[in-house]
């Protein structure tokens, strides 16, 4: 995903290092996908409880063909696809995308890039018009993080949920909010407290989320370098285990959905 943080390029390449070498993210002692800031500034990162997560890849027209079976064989788990963005842009690379992870085995996910002054209808029609959810598959994405100047922060946070609301109720399944730490702080804190929450922070430290917000994933660089994508590619973790991540995704039709952030409360007691 297209988004600003700034950030150096050796503080980029120190935390992608840390993060792929090792294989495992420090976490806040509490649960995985913790609610709140649970960071003691005071305690570096390394000494945090670790715990081990999923990897993940995002993908858009910028990675270009993938080369599914071999992004598998790098241990992917799962995959956010780009599937459309504001009301009349269909990412060309979406079908083939979204065929082939499913094919390969790997968790599949469409994400709308959304635009804040164009039209909401369009913008809802676009993504439920573009994209089938099957058994199996994430939970939809809004990705937010852009700002309009004419487009004032109520305004914004009422046409996202309005976008919420309405997929909500075509798929039957909440879906997520993806954004970078700073679009969160600035416009989004604090409000959307029935969300889960998907944060783009390139540190060594994992997101910082107000008491009330959920974040289940972490995008944690993009400049990633996987088999099978020939260029840099966004990588994310989600923090808990394959079950979890399983408890998040569209049901069986017999099978009721099964809110991941209680199952994770039940796993990890809050102490």
């Amino acid at each position: 995903m297209a988004f600003s943080i700034l950030a150096s390029a050796c503080q980029k390449l120190f935390c992608t290092g840390l993060l792929l070498s090792v294989g495992v993210v420090n976490i806040s002692a509490t649960f995985p996908g913790n609610t709140g800031n649970t960071n003691d500034p005071t305690t570096p990162a390394s000494t945090k409880a670790t715990t081990t997560t999923l990897k993940g890849v995002d993908v858009s027209r910028w990675q270009k063909e993938v080369n599914w079976p071999l992004v598998k064989e790098s241990e992917i788990t799962f995959a956010f696809v780009k599937a459309t963005q504001a009301d009349f842009r269909l990412d060309p690379y979406f079908d083939t995308n979204w065929s082939e992870t499913k094919r390969v085995g790997i968790k599949r996910g469409a994400y709308h890039f959304f635009i804040p002054e164009a039209p909401i209808e369009g913008q809802i029609d676009m993504f439920i018009n573009t994209v089938r959810l099957e058994p199996g598959d994430l939970p939809p994405v809004l990705d937010i993080e852009v700002w309009d100047k004419n487009v004032s922060a109520e305004a914004l946070r009422q046409k996202m949920h309005t976008w919420l609301q309405a997929v909500e109720q075509h798929y039957g399944i909440k879906p997520i909010i993806y954004t970078n730490q700073n679009y969160y702080r600035r416009w989004l804190k604090g409000h959307f407290q029935d969300y889960h929450f998907w944060i783009a922070r390139y540190s060594p430290v994992e997101p910082e989320t107000h008491h009330t917000d959920k974040w289940m994933f972490w995008q944690y660089t993009d400049s990633g370098r996987i088999s099978g994508i020939k260029s840099a590619v966004d990588m994310n973790f989600f923090v808990g285990d394959m079950e979890t991540l399983a408890g998040m995704c569209v049901p069986e039709p017999s099978e009721p959905y099964i809110n991941p952030l209680a199952q994770l409360k039940h796993k990890h007691p809050l102490p």
